[in-house]
């Protein structure tokens, strides 16, 4: 999966919205509370900790990183996948997210979700959806990242990579890690040469294949 391919509406997290209140009922409610496609260059911040956030995120192309208080980076977000979930119930945002490369976005606005509620049947339903599928791909990510085995964890992060873009819709097999190596080690706990030396673990033992620095190839399909 090339980092900058764009998940199609029908996979992306904001897609049963879309398809009911875009695409077929063309509520004027929703489309006034919709941007589309807004383009944010790479480095720039999506939000900053400590700013009000009324809006969620689906990230249409590109990658983002997470940044926890101290400036760790903490995660990162894909194509397809939702930003903004955990501000709902506070109002501001705990974390950094920063364009780890040109990306666009496609900004739904919650501070007229109770109003959409009243006048858009099933519209409750939908953003309980996201919520929940956001939440099951943080706890896959955090069940990653307590595997004591460093083999382990850097094979499991390759799995859950390869399982999160299949989910939305992209070539899983082929794999462009959407970060640096020193990114990702970071991201995982581990050092860079510990993190080097996993790779090439999984390479002698067949189970994955790289192409260079960035491409990786899973020889050996997740079941999961």
């Amino acid at each position: 999966m090339k980092r900058n391919n764009c998940v199609n509406c029908e996979e992306c997290g904001f897609a049963e919205l879309c398809s009911a209140y875009l695409f077929r009922q063309k509520d004027p409610l929703f489309i006034r509370n919709l941007e589309t496609k807004k383009k944010i260059a790479r480095g720039e911040y999506i939000y900053r900790r400590g700013e009000k956030i009324d809006e969620l995120y689906a990230l249409r192309s590109g990658a983002a990183k997470v940044y926890d208080a101290r400036g760790q980076l903490m995660g990162i977000v894909l194509p397809g996948q939702v930003m903004g979930v955990e501000e709902l119930h506070i109002g501001y945002s705990q974390q950094d997210i920063q364009a780890a490369t040109e990306i666009e976005v496609c900004v739904l606005r919650s501070d007229h979700f109770y109003e959409m509620s009243q006048l858009m049947p099933g519209f409750t339903d939908f953003i309980v959806r996201i919520l929940s599928r956001s939440a099951q791909e943080k706890q896959q990510f955090i069940s990653v990242l307590t595997k004591s085995d460093t083999l382990q964890k850097v094979q499991y992060f390759l799995q859950l990579l390869s399982r999160t873009y299949k989910e939305y819709g992209f070539e899983h097999l082929n794999l462009e890690l959407p970060i640096s190596k020193k990114e990702l080690a970071q991201v995982l706990g581990i050092s860079i040469s510990t993190l080097s030396r996993a790779l090439d673990s999984l390479k002698d033992q067949g189970i994955i294949s790289m192409l260079n620095k960035k491409e990786i190839t899973l020889m050996v399909s997740d079941k999961k």
